[in-house]
């Protein structure tokens, strides 16, 4: 499961469990972008973003890939499942994403080879439009061959753009991250407004 984990917070850990339970998955990493080539506004530095999922995951069966951090450049998931497909050949890989992901899965950097190179499983939040949804995944299956399952499961109710939205009013993130995330976050200075 990649993004840019700014912050990282519950719901992040709690899809990709209740994700590897209901794909019957025998491990589910979160791994934090390293340099995204969209979003650069508001980011925490990539060291920062990684030992917080680290802290986030701690303690849960979810564990932590540091390799985009690592890595030099721009991070794209079509060079990061390559790279990982010949280290581990016999793998079968799936890149868990949010339904908002699906509608951009086409402006990705060679979106057509990454489908060759994963499945996707799909998390919508319960306010989502099914049918929309449907019609996406359907077109992507049709059109490129897009291996797309959708879960049943329809997260928590909190992101990462809320929680900045929240630090930088000034308010309170209380159970919205693990109290070390949130401390984490308190002590860097994280996502204030100047």
């Amino acid at each position: 499961m990649g993004g840019t984990f700014n912050p990282p917070h519950n719901g992040h850990v709690d899809m990709a469990h209740r994700v590897k339970g209901e794909f019957s998955l025998d491990e589910v990493c979160l791994m934090p972008c390293g340099n995204p080539p969209h979003k650069t506004e508001g980011l925490a530095p990539k060291e920062m973003r990684l030992q917080m999922t680290r802290m986030c995951a701690s303690g849960t069966d979810v564990n932590v890939l540091d390799f985009e951090v690592k890595k030099k450049g721009y991070s794209y998931t079509v060079e990061t499942l390559e790279a990982l497909r010949e280290k581990n050949p016999e793998t079968d890989y799936y890149f868990i994403v949010g339904a908002d992901t699906v509608f951009e899965l086409c402006t990705w950097h060679a979106f057509e080879r990454l489908f060759k190179l994963t499945k996707f499983i799909c998390v919508r939040r319960q306010n989502h439009d099914i049918l929309r949804l449907s019609a996406e995944i359907s077109r992507l299956q049709w059109s490129y061959g897009a291996q797309i399952f959708l879960s049943e499961y329809t997260g928590l109710f909190v992101s990462s753009s809320y929680i900045r939205k929240r630090i930088g009013e000034g308010r309170g993130i209380e159970g919205l991250v693990p109290k070390n995330v949130e401390e984490y976050i308190i002590a860097n200075g994280l996502y204030r407004k100047p």
